[in-house]
């Protein structure tokens, strides 16, 4: 469609091939391959040849499709980039997966040892008194500051490590995207 307005154009001001090639400096084959639709011209090329034939860049282009561009795989970039995952990521993955699992046994440990004192308080103790002499209920007061104190670090660490986990998601997906976009060029 190109090359169809660059000859209707040329011809509109009774130009011949050999006079527009001359006054852009380029050679006559040239002109006539663009005209043919066998290659185009460049950018600035356009902009003089619209100049030249006295339009405007817009008329010249009017109804030209740009053609997608086809990805092709690239196989030396997909075998480097599965030699990398394989040798560092999967590696890596399952450093921080392990270090997750041990985060939140730790948060689960921390969070069941008040609940198993309560528990053991009200099922083995005969006199369930929550105040005696030696503290409540059979525990010392500085178990149950300790069991306090737990929960409440399972409340404040549970959120951060929580959007600690999301962070290393969102990073995981968008190193994966990196990776696919790589491939492809």
């Amino acid at each position: 469609m190109l090359g169809e307005n660059l000859q209707a154009a040329r011809l509109a001001q009774n130009l011949t091939q050999e006079q527009v090639a001359k006054e852009l400096y380029f050679s006559r084959q040239a002109i006539s391959r663009w005209e043919a639709g066998k290659t185009e011209p460049n950018l600035e090329t356009l902009i003089a040849l619209a100049a030249l034939y006295q339009t405007d860049l817009a008329a010249l282009c009017a109804g030209i499709n740009p053609r997608k561009r086809k990805k092709h795989l690239n196989i030396l970039a997909g075998i480097g980039v599965l030699a990398f995952n394989f040798v560092i990521g999967v590696w890596l993955i399952v450093a921080v997966a392990l270090l997750l699992a041990a985060l939140y046994s730790l948060l689960a440990a921390l969070l069941i040892s008040p609940l198993l004192m309560i528990i053991g308080t009200f099922t083995h103790n005969p006199n369930i008194t929550f105040i005696s002499n030696t503290g409540v209920a059979g525990y010392a007061w500085w178990q149950w500051l300790i069991a306090i104190f737990s929960c409440t670090l399972v409340i404040v660490l549970g959120r951060y490590i929580w959007r600690f986990t999301k962070v290393l998601y969102n990073g995981l997906i968008q190193y994966l995207k990196f990776n696919l976009k790589s491939l492809y060029n």
